[in-house]
């Protein structure tokens, strides 16, 4: 079932949301609705316990399609009430009309059936165009940019049958420089308020909040300033219910030189702050720059832009109400190490503590997806179920770093793999794919009530811009009995502890050859 915007040749509530932007508001209100009263939203859907256990080695697969996605749209998947998969993503390489089209799907992940699949808009071939969605109970918030300089964002709920219609929320401040318009969209729940962060003012990434249940919408300003002009930020964000937990990196790290990772909160009252709770500003005039959250890992310049070790980030999550997630960090090959790409990547696995974050090396990362781009490895998703499950796509052996030369064609591809942490810096992994004759790569876990799954893109891609990829969902199961072909491998060996500088921090390091560059 295909659907598309509706509402051409006739003007209702929705339309005058969507037209009325002016430059210094984020939404209008019609009169018929300004005796509303605040409605509250409710949180997403929560894993059962019951999921907690399953995991994707041996499931079955269902492509549901073409199509491709960034991962600074988030949720790129969002499970909803009976097992209800929602997904956003855009067509790429199909030499049609198609190529460009914004996309939400709806998935029954329990008979592996698609349910409703809408098309949003059409614009040109970018994967930065995908829409994120958060599923809401019977419903889904999906909301996207068209990463051009534009100034307005759309924003609706989506059922799994009848009419959807958008509203355009603008933002004319956007286009005035630093801004280049608007781009990707982040969807959370904070005490019963909608909070979507959106990347558009000053360059950077920006607030709107929706007391009345995603009727309107009131622009709040900025939640991380760039630490100079021209700089761009980037930001993953995980709701608990009570505040937000950010992950933010100085800028991109083919620009910004020695790129680091920072975390704090954005709690409420709309204050901003360190790991330990120390206030560092507010959203809007008072947000502060990365370098005053509290440091995870600090990049480092080598002697030119190839040599830097750069951070960047893959994926955060709220896990048994504590922050979880995923860093990449790039940095050159050294001499003589049997080289797949032009850059050797690593993931670094996150996990804030009583005691305050934990960082240890998860695997190797392999290199990066394209050439034009040298900060894009495969990925890695966590599980928001299980704090100790990731699933990562690598070219090489997770712990050997030897290249992945697939039986199948005698190529090097992308594969996944299960992560399992058995103990303080040992991980175990089983492989989710193998022997593959395309890329397996960006994976997204979502889970909720009795339902979980996995989901990730396959086929080529060349950039943001050129990419021929199906979008491929798995759902999960009870892990498979051990044999020749499930065997794990464990990763380091216990290791030794620091603490870099910034209160509430901790970070664990493994063995030199897998270790990264802390404060």
């Amino acid at each position: 079932m295909t659907d598309h915007l509706s509402g051409e040749g006739r003007l209702s509530r929705r339309d005058l949301l969507r037209w009325a932007g002016v430059a210094g508001a984020a939404s209008v209100v019609p009169l018929s609705l300004t005796a509303c009263q605040p409605v509250p939203t409710p949180m997403p859907l929560a894993p059962d316990p019951s999921v907690r256990g399953l995991g994707f080695v041996g499931g079955t697969d269902t492509e549901i399609g073409q199509g491709g996605w960034c991962w600074f749209q988030t949720p790129r998947s969002s499970m909803g009430d009976n097992g209800v998969l929602w997904l956003g993503s855009t067509i790429g390489h199909t030499f049609t009309d198609a190529d460009g089209t914004i996309q939400a799907t709806a998935f029954n992940s329990r008979n592996r059936s698609v349910i409703r699949r809408m098309n949003l808009a059409r614009a040109h071939q970018d994967d930065h165009t995908s829409p994120g969605i958060l599923a809401l109970g019977a419903r889904a918030q999906i909301s996207w940019a068209l990463h051009q300089k534009v100034d307005y964002l759309d924003v609706g709920d989506a059922r799994t049958s009848g009419s959807f219609s958008a509203q355009r929320v603008r933002r004319p401040n956007a286009t005035t420089a630093p801004g280049r318009g608007m781009a990707y969209t982040s969807a959370h729940v904070v005490r019963g308020q909608r909070w979507l962060l959106y990347r558009g003012e000053r360059f950077s990434w920006n607030l709107l909040v929706s007391t009345d249940d995603g009727r309107t919408w009131t622009a709040k300003g900025l939640v991380v300033a760039p630490g100079s002009t021209g700089d761009r930020p980037y930001l993953h964000a995980a709701s608990d219910g009570s505040r937000l937990h950010l992950a933010v990196t100085d800028g991109n790290p083919t620009e910004f030189r020695g790129t680091s990772a920072y975390v704090g909160t954005v709690e409420s009252d709309l204050s901003i702050r360190r790991a330990d709770k120390t206030k560092v500003g507010s959203v809007g005039s008072g947000a502060p720059p990365p370098k005053k959250l509290t440091r995870l890992a600090a990049g480092v310049v080598g002697s030119d832009e190839a040599g830097d070790t750069d951070l960047w980030l893959s994926d955060l999550c709220v896990v048994d109400n504590r922050p979880t997630g995923v860093l990449v960090v790039r940095d050159p090959w050294p001499a003589g190490a049997q080289r797949v790409g032009n850059y050797r990547h690593r993931y670094l696995w996150i996990r804030q503590r009583a005691s305050g974050w934990t960082i240890e090396p998860l695997c190797w990362a392999g290199g990066e997806l394209c050439n034009t781009q040298p900060d894009y490895p495969g990925l890695a998703a966590q599980d928001p179920s299980d704090p100790t499950r990731v699933v990562v796509s690598t070219n090489v052996h997770p712990v050997t770093a030897e290249p992945l030369v697939s039986t199948a064609d005698g190529l090097v591809h992308f594969e996944l793999f299960e992560a399992r942490r058995t103990g303080e810096g040992q991980w175990a992994f089983t492989p989710v794919t193998e022997n593959s004759t395309e890329d397996n790569m960006r994976p997204s876990i979502a889970a909720g009530g009795p339902d979980k799954t996995l989901s990730w893109m396959r086929g080529k891609y060349w950039s943001w811009i050129a990419f021929d990829t199906r979008i491929v969902v798995r759902r999960a199961v009870a892990p498979p009995a051990p044999d020749a072909s499930t065997t794990t491998t464990t990763a380091a060996p216990p290791p030794s502890t620091t603490a870099p500088s910034g209160p509430a921090t901790t970070t664990t390091t493994g063995p030199p050859e897998l270790g990264y560059y802390p404060d």
